[in-house]
């Protein structure tokens, strides 16, 4: 019975042990994926600043080509308001040669005529410069958009990436909660457990120790019978009262004798003032076969004898007739060889066996 409670008690720990280790790895899926989660934001934070950056190289970029498209309009007007006075000084150069021809005041004009041809150049090419800066910028901003939108691309896949990574962390930590209570739960369990063990053990040993006494008490009844006629003994818990045929009955025979009814009777007495005990009364024979006109087979006298016993028994102690039974064995439970006269006289014997009400403890366990 101990050993019982204890494999209960085994397969309680383990048990618990299960959602503690499932405990443990939810923990560690939860920590991972807190890490995980970090990770993430750190990224989504680093994407949002360059976007930002990109964002303002965007604006600095439209403003640095809007303002050379105002450079190049200017230089533009500047152009044609010089190819218009210089179309005029053409005009004025012709007319004054055709009048003059090559005096000071036409070498004048020329002079002068020269210098807004070096001033269209200049101007022109300053035009195609600016122009030539305008492209370049306009380049450089359709690289910044790809890049911008590369990275607002990006930064949408991470964020998508950091909402999965969240949800999947809420959903492990609802998981972890849920091995929080499972956990204190098998803890609680182990720990009322352990403690109907205990209760248990100490009901148990009370048991065992209440069954010695027992068998001091039927051994004391019983003084006045030789060791050759019965034994009294205490093993497993229980208390076995071993009467040989002689004490008890003639051979062949299921009538309890005077002798055996007195033996029988003190047993009773101390039986009497027990509660709680189980009695089974069991009869035993030798493998010789034996028939009758009244007996069948050793088993019958077997159950016969049994039978015997347990109506002195209840003659004379008050027993609950659902705490004692009587059984016929036959030849089926030898203490000893058949193969000899001492050992069939040994297997001829009548056992009471008295083992205490578990019942209860076993309603415990439950």
């Amino acid at each position: 019975m101990v050993k019982r409670l204890f494999t209960i008690a085994i397969v309680a720990l383990v048990t618990a042990c299960v959602p503690a280790k499932k405990y443990d790895e939810a923990q560690k899926a939860s920590r991972l994926y807190r890490e995980q989660n970090e990770d993430c934001k750190v990224e989504v934070g680093l994407l949002k600043k360059r976007v930002s950056q990109l964002e303002n190289d965007m604006t600095t970029l439209e403003a640095a080509k809007h303002e050379l498209e105002q450079d190049t309009m200017l230089y533009g007007m500047k152009n044609r308001t010089l190819l218009k006075q210089l179309a005029i000084l053409e005009n004025d150069l012709r007319a004054l040669a055709a009048k003059l021809g090559n005096t000071p005041e036409y070498e004048a004009l020329m002079k002068h005529l020269l210098q807004m041809q070096d001033q269209l150049v200049d101007s022109e090419g300053k035009r195609m410069d600016t122009e030539k800066a305008i492209e370049k910028q306009k380049q450089i901003l359709a690289e910044t958009e790809n890049a911008l939108a590369e990275s607002e691309s990006a930064l949408a896949l991470n964020a998508q990436a950091l909402q999965n990574k969240e949800n999947e962390l809420s959903d492990k930590e609802r998981q972890l909660r849920q091995k929080d209570t499972e956990l204190a739960s098998a803890q609680r369990n182990i720990e009322e457990q352990a403690a109907r063990l205990r209760e248990l053990e100490a009901a148990l040993k009370a048991k065992d120790e209440a069954m010695a006494n027992l068998r001091n008490k039927i051994a004391s009844a019983l003084v006045d019978f030789s060791s050759d006629d019965l034994t009294v003994n205490h093993k497993d818990g229980k208390v076995y009262v071993s009467l040989e045929e002689k004490l008890l009955f003639e051979s062949g025979k299921y009538d309890v004798n005077a002798k055996g009814v007195d033996a029988l009777k003190k047993i009773a007495s101390v039986l009497a003032q027990q509660s709680g005990l189980n009695i089974v009364v069991e009869g035993h024979t030798d493998n010789v076969p034996y028939s009758g006109q009244v007996i069948l087979d050793n088993w019958d006298l077997s159950a016969k004898r049994a039978t015997s016993v347990l109506r002195i028994l209840l003659a004379n102690g008050n027993f609950a007739k659902n705490n004692i039974e009587a059984a016929g064995r036959g030849d089926t439970c030898p203490v000893d060889t058949n193969a000899t006269p001492e050992g069939r006289k040994k297997n001829r014997r009548t056992e009471i066996i008295l083992a205490p009400n578990i019942d209860q403890i076993i309603d415990q366990l439950k």
